[in-house]
């Protein structure tokens, strides 16, 4: 079974009961696999070890990219919910399969991995635009 390493890092805000999108590119693994339902993800904390998974709410689904709805705020895995208040550096994977309520990635209605990668948790942004003021009473000489 080939499995995809993603180097783009998606960033989720913790705790956060507003939508938030993840952008994959889970068709491209498709072609590899018998046809399937439903996607079955897994965060895993990289600092605790601990697994928090959830049944993809689909947006988007079509052969350029796949937008997956994740409400951070809440344990409800089979309706693309799970509750991440800690910030941190997680690994994500993403399973296709035949299965609106499974959360076990060994089970038979698991058809393979299409995507896995990283994932940023953090409730502050990670950079700021700067506020330039040029002062307009300077006189510029040739």
């Amino acid at each position: 079974m080939l499995s995809l390493f993603r180097f783009i890092m998606i960033h989720l805000n913790p705790n956060s009961s507003s939508p938030q999108p993840i952008y994959l590119t889970l068709s491209e693994m498709r072609k590899d696999f018998a046809e399937f339902t439903d996607y079955l993800v897994l965060f895993q904390s990289m600092a605790s070890k601990e697994d928090y998974y959830l049944i993809g709410y689909v947006n988007t689904d079509n052969a350029r990219y796949t937008t997956l709805q994740v409400y951070t705020n809440e344990d409800n895995p089979t309706s693309g919910r799970v509750r991440l208040t800690e910030s941190g550096l997680y690994t994500y994977k993403v399973w296709g399969q035949n299965s609106s309520t499974n959360l076990d990635p060994t089970d038979t209605e698991v058809v393979g991995l299409l995507e896995q990668g990283t994932l940023n948790v953090a409730g502050a942004t990670g950079y700021t635009i700067p506020d330039i003021t040029i002062p307009d009473n300077v006189i510029y000489y040739q």
